[in-house]
Formats: C-alpha cells, sequence, structure tokens
C-alpha cells in the first residue's frame, strides 16, 4: 500500500505544464490539452503530479511517442517524467472525455465549499488500497455538478446584479469614564425616538470622512479613530434597491457638545438606560450591532417586518 502525499500548491507546476504542452504540439496526432487535476487547483492541497489532459487521434502512437507507461487502476492514464517532475497524461480520442476532465478543473476552481471537500476526501483516502477508487464516486458527482453549472454558467456570469444603493451611517460616541453616549431625540413623526448621530454618504465621499462629517454638523463633536462595527440593510423593493448603513464606535470625541438641531434635541445619556421603549424604531436592534461582538448585521429583507440581526 503506498501513502499518498498532499501539499501546497505550488506556481512552478503550471509552467511546467505549459512547457510540457508545447512539446506535445509538435507531434501530428495531437489536437489539444490542458492542465487537469489539483496541481491546476491553486486553493487545494494537491498530490506532486502534474496532470495533462491530452486529445488525440491517435493513443498508441502518443504513448510510444512518449516513452509513457501505464498507471495501474487508472484507465487511459500514463506516466513519465519530464524535467524532473512525475507527470501523469491522461489520453483520449473522444472529446466530451477531454471535456469532462477540464469542467471538473473549472468547477471546483469555481466553488470554494466543493474543493475543500475534494481535499477532505482525498486526505481520507491517502492510505487506502486503491487512492484512485476511494474518490471515485466524489468524482462522478462533482462531475455531474459541473456539467449542470456550465449549462447555466453564462447566464450566471452575465445577469445584472446591479441595484441602486443608497449609502448612510450612524455613529456611537461612548464617554467610557461615564458609559454615557451620545443621543439625538428625534421629532420626526415617522421615526420618533433616541437615535444616534448619522446620515447620507455623499457622491464621491468616503465613509470615514462622511462620518465625521455628519457627527460634526449634528453635534459640534469632531471624531477620531472610527471603529466599523457592523452593518445595517433595508432591502427597499422587489428589486433588491438597498440602503446600506456602516455603523462606527468611538471613544475618541473633543468639542462642545450642541444643544440640539433640526432634527431634534443632542444629549449625553446613559447606555444602560437606552431601553427599546426609548429609542427610534429598529435602533434597538442597531444597538446591539453597535454592542455585541457576536453580532454583524441587521438586515430588513424585503418582506420583514423588522429588523433580524446576524
Amino acid at each position: 500500500m503506498t501513502t499518498i502525499n498532499l501539499t501546497n500548491y505550488q506556481p512552478a507546476w503550471q509552467q511546467l505544464a505549459l512547457d510540457f504542452q508545447e512539446t506535445l504540439k509538435t507531434y501530428p496526432w495531437y489536437q489539444a490539452s490542458s492542465h487537469i487535476g489539483s496541481t491546476a487547483m491553486p486553493k487545494v492541497l494537491a498530490r506532486p503530479i502534474v496532470d495533462i489532459a491530452v486529445l488525440v487521434t491517435d493513443v498508441n502512437a502518443t504513448v510510444k511517442a512518449l516513452a509513457a507507461t501505464p498507471v495501474p487502476t487508472q484507465p487511459q492514464t500514463y506516466q513519465l517524467t519530464f524535467d524532473g517532475q512525475l507527470m501523469h497524461v491522461i489520453l483520449t480520442t473522444v472529446t466530451a472525455d477531454y471535456q469532462t476532465l477540464i469542467n471538473f478543473r473549472d468547477y471546483l476552481n469555481a466553488h470554494r465549499t466543493d474543493s475543500r471537500k475534494y481535499t477532505a476526501v482525498r486526505q481520507t483516502a491517502q492510505q487506502a488500497q486503491n487512492y484512485y477508487a476511494a474518490k471515485a464516486d466524489f468524482v462522478s458527482g462533482i462531475n455531474g455538478k459541473a456539467t449542470e453549472w456550465l449549462a447555466t454558467k453564462d447566464q450566471h456570469e452575465h445577469h445584472d446584479r446591479t441595484v441602486r444603493a443608497e449609502l448612510v451611517n450612524m455613529c456611537l460616541i461612548r464617554n467610557p469614564e461615564t458609559d454615557e453616549v451620545v443621543v439625538e431625540n428625534k421629532i420626526d413623526s415617522q421615526w420618533a425616538g433616541l437615535t444616534f448621530p448619522g446620515g447620507h454618504v455623499d457622491p464621491g465621499e468616503s465613509q470615514v470622512h462622511a462620518m465625521q462629517r455628519e457627527v460634526y454638523e449634528e453635534t459640534g463633536l469632531t471624531v477620531n479613530q472610527l471603529q466599523l462595527v457592523g452593518t445595517v440593510t433595508w432591502v427597499e423593493n422587489a428589486t433588491g434597491d438597498v440602503s446600506l448603513g456602516t455603523l462606527y464606535t468611538t471613544t475618541d470625541y473633543h468639542g462642545n457638545l450642541l444643544a440640539g438641531s433640526y432634527e431634534g434635541a443632542i444629549s449625553w445619556q446613559p447606555l444602560a438606560s437606552l431601553t427599546p421603549d426609548k429609542l427610534a424604531p429598529g435602533v434597538a436592534e442597531m444597538l446591539q450591532v453597535f454592542t455585541n461582538p457576536a453580532i454583524n448585521e441587521a438586515f430588513w429583507g424585503a418582506d420583514d417586518t423588522k429588523l433580524q440581526l446576524f
């Protein structure tokens, strides 16, 4: 029983494959070739054997010209050494079979979860009596997935994912000595209650600069050392247009707090006193994003009735 060793991807494998493929092009039976297998998958562990799929018109002539020897238990696969590197050459005269090998590579390179599973399957099979048979069922399943994926690949890649996004922000300014925070008492009839300084990002403006500008305009404070703690997203319609908010906290501030603005009164309030009944709609959920490191996002889907937390 031979142990199959898996190792990290080596960029040199790609160049070796290209060099070898150039030599193949000189033969009259050659039609096409492609670097396949795990050494062509940068995100997976690999056997240190470079696999090349070759479409030919005459398998026997190819084997003889390359002085290759059959790989036991691997149909259509032959081994040779090129520039000091062990290589497996998979030979076929059937275009569909050649394409299946390429599709397997392309699918795993495009699907990180399945590529991880492929590594796990091969790690389990490393000391199996027949390494290739041990991973055969997984390979067959991926070939089925790859066929389905390729049938709709162009549709997915060319689907217009553009949506309208309104960028907004909000900041929790905290006094670490008193554990008080700056709040605004909104007088907006549609969104009344306590909330935190924030507003819109102007076109061409950075998120951080917009946050600093909004805080200064609304509170008179200059804030620095803003810490991004999460996001809040409202899906506005079935098309997927969104309002996307970035949520920041800071304890680095200076200046004189304004008494209020056209939006409402400004004051320091104990963080512990900010119960949901005092807060504007949705702010209680956002406060959890601000204060709970395990929560990173508040989200309102098109059909939701309140913010969900993730």
